[in-house]
């Protein structure tokens, strides 16, 4: 009865998108202040990340259009995944250009041994084939990744986190405690 009832409970899990088995929750603080903290595919919820690291006194560096130089004694990079044509155009980028930046950004902060925090909080209006296009070259490099669930509906975040720190926010507010759990 006991197998039964806790392969329900996993199975249930697994069906309302509350879990993936190939990732693991955060359970202790992994990341080192100060950051930095850049957008992938420009959108504005850097500035939403922005608000959450200030209400968590963790000092940080915000830069948009942050390159490998931008890294100086950042000990963490955060990559805020969400795609916006409008704010590419505004950068005065294409998708192709802001691909390469995050992956030049991420190949340095990999060779000075700082860990990446992918994060999505954008949720599901947030998604689309822009967003998407930018899940491998930030998500699938990081560490760990938060995100906000309704945002995950295809478990493309889950997927390729795989196996690695992944926790799911229920909304933007539950992603406050997540990041303040993760910085020592």
């Amino acid at each position: 009865m006991k197998k039964l009832i806790l392969g329900l409970f996993v199975v249930s899990a697994l069906f309302c998108g509350t879990a993936y088995a190939a990732t693991k929750s955060l359970d202790s603080a992994q990341f080192e202040q100060p950051a930095l903290i850049t957008a992938v595919g420009q959108s504005a919820d850097s500035q939403m990340v922005n608000v959450l690291f200030k209400r968590n006194n963790i000092p940080f560096t915000l830069s948009n259009m942050a390159k490998p130089e931008d890294l100086g004694s950042a000990k963490t990079l955060v990559l805020v995944v969400g795609g916006s044509s409008k704010g590419l155009g505004a950068a005065g980028i294409d998708a192709a250009q802001e691909e390469k930046r995050v992956k030049s950004l991420v190949n340095a902060a990999k060779a000075k041994g700082i860990k990446i925090l992918a994060m999505h909080v954008g949720g599901e209006s947030r998604r689309g084939e822009l967003t998407d296009r930018y899940i491998p070259v930030s998500t699938a490099n990081a560490d760990y990744a938060i995100v906000v669930e309704d945002g995950d509906k295809d478990k493309a975040f889950a997927k390729a986190m795989d196996g690695k720190f992944f926790d799911y926010a229920k909304n933007i507010s539950g992603v406050a405690p997540l990041i303040k759990k993760a910085f020592k």
